[in-house]
């Protein structure tokens, strides 16, 4: 009796699927957040990626929102940022979510099943030189 309860149970639990994460920019980037869209709780970092690195998570499909933390960089002599990069995705089968800078968009993001994520990164606060005299 006892191993049918535990068939029944594995027969609603939802099957995970493969998130492939890729990061397309030259930084590290240093936590990765997978959570249901509108959650407060972001829950833990699930991986850290090298510049052009790839990770595999399992997750239960859903509508979930994933958000990645760049290493911080240096804009300029008094300007550091530690660009966020977000969306959301409908997960019903295994997929790729590549995070990129926005001013280096991959061809890949363009192709079925993946999803991408672009990274804003702010511009520099410091005043630009006056072009010299000619």
């Amino acid at each position: 009796m006892k191993w049918i309860v535990v068939l029944a149970l594995a027969a609603c639990a939802p099957q995970l699927q493969t998130v492939q994460l890729v990061n397309k920019t030259s930084r590290q980037i240093e936590q990765v957040f997978v959570y249901p869209i509108g959650s407060p709780d972001h829950g833990p970092s699930r991986t850290t990626l090298a510049p052009n690195a790839t990770a595999n998570l399992q997750l239960a499909p859903g509508n979930l929102e994933v958000m990645a933390v760049s290493a911080k960089i240096t804009i300029d002599e008094h300007t550091r940022d530690r660009p966020t990069a977000s969306g959301g995705l409908e997960l019903h089968g295994p997929m790729s979510v590549i995070f990129y800078d926005a001013d280096a968009k991959p061809p890949e993001v363009d192709r079925a099943g993946v999803i991408g994520v672009p990274f804003t990164v702010r511009a520099s606060n410091a005043p630009q030189d006056p072009s010299p005299p000619q």
